[in-house]
């Protein structure tokens, strides 16, 4: 490094470094700008702007220097090791707190502590109850013990973290709130179609209150229930969640989430994407003013007699992306040819509903020869399966949907009426017969004037949330839930929708730019940074303990903070801790 200087009234100062060129000889780019000289003397309140300069470039060429020396660190075999002085901490949370400042929780968490009186540090332990959710997912009380191995241990108790999560619980509106503002201008986010579902989680329990509700599990567990309802927007990040007693009606959880996203998100134009468990005539009705509306999942079978028929005709059948105005009769289709097609039907069509004169609504049919394969496929299998069911003269009722004893009839009684000694089992042919008729097909309902491509498109991301849901009962641990009282348990749920967030955004981070194939999924993530220990060096510095991967070394990149060195200098460590500490 080397100090240049334009020449002028106003000298000019850079700092240079030299490098040498693949083709020969040396050249030099531009290190560092330190400004004109009466930049610097007004900046810095210095008389000598060169002498500055200079020295500037002294403390330069000693950081670099010291940031490239070689380390070296003697062990003794016969000195026995110190307690807490030669151990492995964890390092890996790190790499997440850059993009975790950018959520807006330090401004949260200071408003949170201008309104309640409380002695332990909130921000530091809602920071680190995420990063325990999403790396090391357990009880309260382990997360404690958990949170003494990480390079930036707290020093806040068990208890504190129980009162911490009776103030969250007060403040959970403000937290959405704050995390959509923030996000708003650091991810972008796309809320012209957004996507509602919900999940319910279970308590190892028997006796339900007020909150922990015995209701239909989505696991079939006979245990108290909570349930969840959570929008994503169109770049698959959490928007915004509400909990609600187990045995509440999902329908009726819509609407006042909706309001929440008007009255504190200011956004009430939208289009609203939901399953048909959520697809009421009161949801519907509800999703046609003021700006909104919806695109939702349509049971077949739960239509009127006219439109069920005309659903399950063979002709009139459109192909998606079909230049022609040529219909099909989707009975002749080659299934194994055209599987990767999709063909459709549509119509528009006017009843009365709910005391609603005329209520005009847009259907969409749709035939995929894959899932239609898939489903005969499957069938086949169930078939066989309920075969030696009749062989075995097994009669335990159907539990599930897929339950291959939905496809048995068993006769209790004679033709004539009379109660029969024996049971008689046999395939149920008329079952079969009309899951064959509904093989591929699938049916969406919206008021929306656009292509059916783009609303098959907007439709067809909604799996995503039902991933989101995924996430928090594999990857974070998110049930069973061990705390016992409601404001704890909904503070739980918050850290786990913050954790959510904050995943799902560093995955869309990492994977920016990448090919379909080389995506990371949440658990490579998870399991990478989980994985990222350090030796401690005492007096030195911190020391790797795990292998160097592509997904690490991505990480550090992405995030900026670079811990991913052949050793990580006490120094710098400090730094890169008192750094993020204070975005």
């Amino acid at each position: 490094m080397y100090l240049s200087v334009t020449k002028g009234k106003d000298p000019h100062y850079y700092i240079l470094q030299s490098f040498r060129k693949k083709e020969g000889g040396t050249s030099s780019k531009k290190y560092m700008d330190l400004g004109t000289a009466s930049y610097i003397r007004a900046t810095y309140g210095c008389s000598d702007a060169e002498a500055w300069a200079r020295q500037k470039l002294k403390e330069v060429n000693d950081s670099i220097k010291e940031e490239n020396a070689s380390v070296m660190v003697s062990y003794n075999p016969h000195k026995k090791i110190e307690a807490r002085q030669w151990r492995t901490v964890h390092c890996g949370h790190l790499v997440l707190l850059p993009l975790y400042n950018k959520l807006g929780m330090a401004k949260f968490s200071a408003e949170v502590s201008a309104r309640h009186r409380f002695k332990f540090n909130f921000a530091d332990i809602l920071c680190k109850l995420v990063m325990c959710r999403i790396l090391f997912p357990d009880s309260k009380r382990a997360t404690r013990e958990c949170l003494d191995d990480f390079v930036d241990a707290p020093d806040f108790s068990l208890d504190d973290i129980y009162n911490f999560l009776e103030v969250l619980a007060k403040e959970i509106t403000l937290l959405q709130k704050s995390l959509y503002e923030a996000t708003k201008k650091e991810l972008s986010r796309r809320t012209g179609v957004i996507y509602y579902d919900c999940t319910n989680y279970y308590f190892e329990i028997e006796k339900e209150d007020t909150l922990r509700r015995y209701g239909k599990s989505k696991e079939h567990r006979p245990n108290p229930i909570v349930q969840m309802g959570m929008f994503m927007d169109a770049d698959g990040l959490p928007l915004a969640f509400c909990v609600n007693p187990g045995n509440t009606s999902e329908q009726q959880t819509l609407k006042p989430l909706e309001e929440i996203l008007a009255n504190e998100f200011n956004l009430s134009e939208f289009v609203v994407c939901t399953d048909a468990g959520l697809a009421s005539i009161d949801n519907r009705l509800y999703n046609t003013a003021e700006g909104r509306n919806y695109i939702v999942t349509q049971s077949i079978p739960g239509l009127p007699k006219q439109l069920k028929d005309w659903a399950l005709e063979k002709t009139g059948w459109k192909k998606l992306g079909d230049k022609c105005d040529r219909t099909y009769d989707i009975s002749d289709l080659d299934l194994e040819v055209e599987k990767e097609n999709l063909y459709y039907r549509e119509r528009w069509f006017k009843e009365n509903r709910s005391n609603v004169r005329e209520y005009e609504e847009r259907l969409i049919v749709t035939f995929s020869p894959k899932y239609a394969l898939y489903q005969r496929q499957l069938r086949a299998q169930h078939i066989e399966k309920a075969l030696r069911m009749i062989e075995r003269k097994s009669e335990k009722s159907r539990q599930r949907q897929q339950d291959p004893r939905r496809l048995i009839a068993t006769a209790h009684c004679t033709c004539d009426g009379e109660a029969a000694e024996i049971s008689v089992m046999s395939l149920d042919l008329e079952v079969i017969e009309k899951e064959e008729a509904m093989d591929g097909l699938n049916c969406v309902a919206t008021r929306l004037d656009d292509s059916v491509g783009e609303i098959l498109h907007v439709n067809g991301f909604r799996y995503e949330i039902e991933h989101l849901f995924r996430v928090t009962k594999t990857e974070f641990d998110a049930r069973p839930v061990y705390l016992r009282r409601e404001d704890r348990i909904r503070a739980h749920f918050a850290i786990c929708f913050i954790a959510l967030l904050l995943l799902k955004a560093f995955q869309k981070q990492l994977n920016e730019g990448l090919g379909e194939e080389q995506r990371y999924s949440s658990e490579q993530i998870i399991n990478a940074l989980a994985g990222m220990d350090y030796n401690v060096v005492r007096g030195t510095g911190y020391v790797p303990a795990y292998s160097a991967t592509a997904l690490r070394s991505r990480s550090c990149e992405v995030s900026g903070v670079q811990i991913d060195t052949q050793i990580v200098l006490n120094r710098k460590m400090r730094q890169y801790i008192k750094m993020l500490k204070k975005c």
